[in-house]
Protein backbone atom coordinates (compact mmCIF):
# COMPACT_ATOMS: atom_id res chain seq x y z
CA UNK A 1 0.00 0.00 0.00
CA UNK A 2 1.11 3.35 -0.75
CA UNK A 3 0.88 5.90 1.73
CA UNK A 4 1.99 10.22 1.07
CA UNK A 5 1.42 13.60 2.66
CA UNK A 6 1.33 16.88 1.74
CA UNK A 7 1.98 20.12 3.86
CA UNK A 8 1.39 23.85 2.54
CA UNK A 9 1.86 26.82 4.91
CA UNK A 10 0.87 30.44 4.11
CA UNK A 11 0.50 33.89 6.00
CA UNK A 12 -1.99 36.24 4.76
CA UNK A 13 -2.71 39.55 6.08
CA UNK A 14 -6.22 39.46 6.12
CA UNK A 15 -9.19 38.79 8.66
CA UNK A 16 -9.41 35.04 9.51
CA UNK A 17 -12.99 34.87 8.86
CA UNK A 18 -12.45 36.04 5.46
CA UNK A 19 -9.42 33.82 4.72
CA UNK A 20 -11.49 30.83 6.02
CA UNK A 21 -14.97 32.21 4.02
CA UNK A 22 -12.63 32.01 0.59
CA UNK A 23 -10.72 28.69 1.28
CA UNK A 24 -14.33 27.12 2.62
CA UNK A 25 -16.34 28.39 -0.80
CA UNK A 26 -16.47 25.13 -2.97
CA UNK A 27 -17.79 27.42 -6.16
CA UNK A 28 -15.12 30.03 -5.82
CA UNK A 29 -12.36 26.97 -6.00
CA UNK A 30 -13.50 27.19 -9.85
CA UNK A 31 -11.40 30.44 -10.20
CA UNK A 32 -8.06 28.68 -8.71
CA UNK A 33 -5.22 27.96 -10.82
CA UNK A 34 -5.30 24.46 -11.87
CA UNK A 35 -8.96 24.00 -11.29
CA UNK A 36 -10.83 23.34 -14.15
CA UNK A 37 -14.46 23.50 -12.48
CA UNK A 38 -15.90 23.18 -8.90
CA UNK A 39 -19.41 22.97 -8.38
CA UNK A 40 -21.40 22.30 -4.99
CA UNK A 41 -23.28 18.72 -5.39
CA UNK A 42 -24.82 18.73 -2.06
CA UNK A 43 -25.38 21.60 0.67
CA UNK A 44 -24.12 20.91 3.88
CA UNK A 45 -24.39 22.56 7.23
CA UNK A 46 -24.61 25.66 6.72
CA UNK A 47 -24.47 25.34 2.93
CA UNK A 48 -20.39 24.70 2.16
CA UNK A 49 -20.15 23.50 5.77
CA UNK A 50 -20.54 19.82 7.12
CA UNK A 51 -21.65 17.39 4.72
CA UNK A 52 -21.13 19.43 1.89
CA UNK A 53 -20.10 17.53 -1.40
CA UNK A 54 -18.06 19.66 -3.86
CA UNK A 55 -17.52 18.02 -7.00
CA UNK A 56 -13.79 19.28 -8.19
CA UNK A 57 -12.72 19.14 -12.25
CA UNK A 58 -8.72 18.96 -12.47
CA UNK A 59 -6.04 17.88 -14.83
CA UNK A 60 -8.76 15.61 -16.26
CA UNK A 61 -10.32 13.98 -13.09
CA UNK A 62 -13.49 14.82 -11.57
CA UNK A 63 -13.47 14.23 -8.17
CA UNK A 64 -15.84 14.28 -5.22
CA UNK A 65 -14.72 15.94 -1.89
CA UNK A 66 -17.20 15.45 1.43
CA UNK A 67 -16.74 18.16 4.37
CA UNK A 68 -16.43 16.02 7.47
CA UNK A 69 -15.43 18.85 10.07
CA UNK A 70 -16.71 22.16 10.28
CA UNK A 71 -15.25 24.73 12.62
CA UNK A 72 -15.21 27.96 11.46
CA UNK A 73 -13.18 30.11 11.13
CA UNK A 74 -9.95 27.71 12.79
CA UNK A 75 -10.99 24.03 11.03
CA UNK A 76 -12.35 22.41 8.37
CA UNK A 77 -11.30 18.38 6.86
CA UNK A 78 -12.58 17.10 3.75
CA UNK A 79 -12.20 13.45 2.18
CA UNK A 80 -12.80 12.46 -1.53
CA UNK A 81 -15.73 9.95 -1.80
CA UNK A 82 -15.82 9.62 -5.18
CA UNK A 83 -13.44 9.80 -8.53
CA UNK A 84 -9.59 8.01 -7.54
CA UNK A 85 -8.58 4.66 -6.59
CA UNK A 86 -7.61 5.75 -2.45
CA UNK A 87 -8.49 4.02 0.22
CA UNK A 88 -7.79 7.23 2.41
CA UNK A 89 -7.80 11.17 1.75
CA UNK A 90 -8.35 13.44 3.89
CA UNK A 91 -7.28 17.43 4.20
CA UNK A 92 -7.17 19.03 7.42
CA UNK A 93 -7.17 22.94 6.88
CA UNK A 94 -6.21 25.03 9.93
CA UNK A 95 -6.27 28.87 10.25
CA UNK A 96 -4.60 30.78 13.18
CA UNK A 97 -4.73 34.45 13.24
CA UNK A 98 -1.73 36.87 15.14
CA UNK A 99 -1.58 40.34 14.68
CA UNK A 100 -3.79 40.68 11.50
CA UNK A 101 -1.67 37.70 10.03
CA UNK A 102 -3.54 34.42 9.04
CA UNK A 103 -1.37 31.15 8.93
CA UNK A 104 -3.33 28.77 6.90
CA UNK A 105 -1.74 25.24 7.35
CA UNK A 106 -3.31 22.50 4.75
CA UNK A 107 -2.12 18.82 5.67
CA UNK A 108 -3.40 15.73 3.19
CA UNK A 109 -2.72 12.08 3.98
CA UNK A 110 -3.03 9.79 1.06
CA UNK A 111 -3.10 5.97 0.84
CA UNK A 112 -3.76 3.81 -1.62
CA UNK A 113 -3.66 -0.09 -2.20
CA UNK A 114 -1.64 1.13 -5.51
CA UNK A 115 1.68 2.69 -4.28
CA UNK A 116 2.19 5.21 -7.33
CA UNK A 117 -1.61 6.00 -7.26
CA UNK A 118 -0.55 8.25 -3.76
CA UNK A 119 3.03 9.34 -4.72
CA UNK A 120 1.65 10.45 -7.56
CA UNK A 121 -1.17 12.77 -6.12
CA UNK A 122 1.18 14.00 -3.56
CA UNK A 123 3.08 15.38 -6.05
CA UNK A 124 0.79 16.97 -7.47
CA UNK A 125 -0.97 18.52 -4.62
CA UNK A 126 3.05 19.64 -3.48
CA UNK A 127 2.77 22.06 -6.67
CA UNK A 128 -0.91 22.71 -6.64
CA UNK A 129 -1.95 23.76 -3.15
CA UNK A 130 1.14 26.47 -2.43
CA UNK A 131 -0.14 27.95 -6.00
CA UNK A 132 -3.52 27.84 -4.59
CA UNK A 133 -2.53 29.51 -1.56
CA UNK A 134 -0.89 32.22 -3.50
CA UNK A 135 -3.98 32.80 -5.62
CA UNK A 136 -5.99 32.71 -2.27
CA UNK A 137 -3.87 35.60 -0.91
CA UNK A 138 -3.03 37.98 -3.75
CA UNK A 139 -6.89 38.38 -3.89
CA UNK A 140 -7.55 38.47 -0.19
CA UNK A 141 -4.51 40.93 0.25
CA UNK A 142 -5.28 42.90 -3.01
Amino acid sequence: MGKSRVEARITIRAKIEDVFEQLIDHEAMASWPGIGACTLVEEGTPRNGLGAVRRVRVGGLTIDEKVVLYDPPHAFDYAIIRGVPVNDHLGEVRFSETDGRVEVVWNIRISSRWPFVAAIMASQLRRGIPRALRFVAKRLEG
